[in-house]
């Protein structure tokens, strides 16, 4: 008979096996699946109930993201628990959805390890949730849109369809969306607008228009509902990337605002190429727009939670009527701007009259330029020249903030333009944070002074409601990254007041005031002897 083998006599490799089985039997008592993961997010170890849950074995998953677990409504939520994990270490129970038919809801969970001379992993589990927890995100349209864009930036072939309701308050949303579910589970719906709707196509699913047809038939035949359709095909040949990206966010804009007509008018009816065509005619009409200002600034103030005063002002643009483009609002403006290559002109513009204003400001002033722009090597130094010959750059009354209508393509360029900026003491601010799935990529690669937090965020918050742990999460990100926090939209003390409880420092909205002209000589005084602070400290 064989002797035993040293290794399994030994009391310490016993100690060591008893160890390993006792912890793989403690973390399958609490969860269904366990995870290990690189920062990046690819799984290098899976066990436990994949077979039964995604229909295969746990080690086809290794290697993949771990992305493909997750329904991909929740992919920006997996993404800011990755970042919550590589900067806290611990990642607290974490509702999200797996990428099944069912879309059931599990917790996620996990711990950072770094052992002595190795790389850093993720420990991760996935249980059911014994009670209800915070969700980890939410279809809203500013996800929808974003959503959206990245199919157009991926060139996947799918499509966007719109769907309007005669009478708004015919249906309710829950209705279209149970509706929509029951004809297409792989699809994606947000509503834009009451009475207006926007679906994705899914890759590999049954074709957009056949699931429109199905969808007004349904909706005819059950409810009486005037419903009308109408698609969008995203492929958009001869476009480069950011002009089919902006021309998507300029139709979800216009059909969200004025429904299927204003897509017909604003030229969407040849698709995205035949809106950027139609849009080109009007490039010397904005150019001249830009060159003769007929856009002003309005300022809305951005006060400290903790101590209710005055902090800066965001100068915001406000476009004048251009019938000739049908334009509205500053959104569109801006995209239009962006679309016809003119984006850094009009945030040049807007650069030197934020200067002009901060000069008789009582407190600094933020303005915004598009990522378009930021990322731009030719932007940047006539930026740097503008603000360079500005006293107020140098005493630290200026901050830039970067807008999210276009994305990040380029972060080692954009890295440059924050580091040169920070060489002549202005600020660099990210906005919206937490919208977009791309947020956590851009934020470790740009040294942000401020992060925004998007402003659909805050009701959620003050509610207690499920995103209240969610922005919890974003916010110790952005913490962690050295970065002051900026709250959006906030309209009661209710909402302060939870703001400041999960730690953010500014608060802007309607409660502290709508966007104005800067107030005059004697209310500046007046600020300035309240003892409201001159620099971003």
């Amino acid at each position: 008979m064989a002797e035993p083998s040293t290794a399994s006599t030994n009391p310490i490799h016993l100690r060591r096996a008893e160890n390993t089985e006792r912890f793989v039997a403690f973390t399958f008592a609490a969860a269904d699946m366990i995870i290990e993961v690189e920062p990046t997010g690819q799984i290098t170890y899976a066990a436990g109930a994949f077979r039964a849950r995604f229909g295969a074995q746990p080690e086809s998953f290794i290697g993949r993201p771990i992305h493909v677990l997750v329904n991909p409504a929740d992919h920006a939520a997996v993404d800011m628990a990755l970042a919550l994990l590589d900067a806290k270490g611990r990642l607290p129970p974490l509702i999200v959805r797996l990428a099944v038919r069912q879309t059931p809801k599990f917790a996620l969970a996990g711990l950072a390890l770094a052992p002595l001379g190795c790389p850093a992993r993720f420990c991760l589990t996935l249980a059911q949730p014994p009670t209800e927890l915070n969700d980890g995100a939410s279809l809203s349209p500013e996800a929808f849109k974003r959503m959206g864009i990245t199919r157009v930036r991926g060139n996947a072939p799918c499509d966007l369809g719109f769907i309007e309701l005669a009478d708004p308050g015919s249906l309710s949303s829950e209705t279209v969306q149970h509706a929509l579910t029951a004809i297409a589970p792989d699809s994606v719906a947000s509503e834009l607008a009451p009475g207006r709707f926007g679906v994705l196509g899914a890759e590999g699913s049954a074709q957009l228009p056949e699931v429109l047809k199905m969808l007004e038939d349904s909706l005819r035949s059950s409810a009486g509902a005037t419903v009308t359709t109408q698609r969008l095909a995203l492929p958009a040949e001869g476009l480069t990337t950011m002009q089919a990206a902006r021309a998507l966010g300029r139709a979800l804009i216009t059909f969200a605002r004025a429904g299927r007509h204003g897509l017909e008018d604003a030229g969407f009816g040849g698709g995205l190429a035949g809106y950027v065509n139609k849009a080109a005619k009007h490039s010397s009409a904005l150019r001249r727009a830009i060159k003769e200002r007929r856009f002003e600034l309005l300022f809305q103030p951005v006060v400290s939670l903790t101590y209710q005063q005055l902090h800066h002002y965001e100068a915001l643009l406000r476009p004048m009527p251009m019938k000739c483009c049908q334009i509205s609002s500053p959104q569109e403006f801006v995209l239009l701007a962006e679309t016809l290559g003119l984006a850094s002109e009009l945030d040049l513009a807007v650069a030197e009259l934020a200067c002009a204003a901060a000069s008789r400001a009582p407190v600094p002033i933020a303005f915004n330029s598009s990522a378009q722009s930021v990322q731009d090597p030719v932007f940047r130094d006539q930026l740097l020249a503008l603000l360079s010959s500005s006293p107020n750059s140098r005493a630290g009354r200026l901050m830039l903030e970067m807008t999210e209508t276009a994305e990040v393509d380029d972060l080692p360029e954009a890295a440059r333009t924050v580091e040169a900026l920070h060489e002549i003491n202005v600020p660099f601010c990210l906005d919206d944070f937490g919208a977009g799935t791309a947020d956590v990529r851009v934020l470790r690669a740009l040294p942000a002074d401020t992060v925004k937090l998007d402003g659909s965020f805050v009701p959620g918050v003050a509610s207690g409601g499920r995103e209240r742990g969610f922005v919890a999460g974003i916010i110790e990100i952005a913490r962690a990254a050295g970065a002051n926090i900026v709250a959006e939209r906030v309209e009661t003390e209710a909402e302060a007041k939870a703001l400041m409880a999960v730690g953010a420092t500014f608060g802007q909205g309607w409660l502290y005031g709508k966007a104005a002209p800067l107030p005059a000589a004697a209310a500046t005084n007046a600020s300035r002897r309240s003892g409201e602070r001159e620099s971003w400290g």
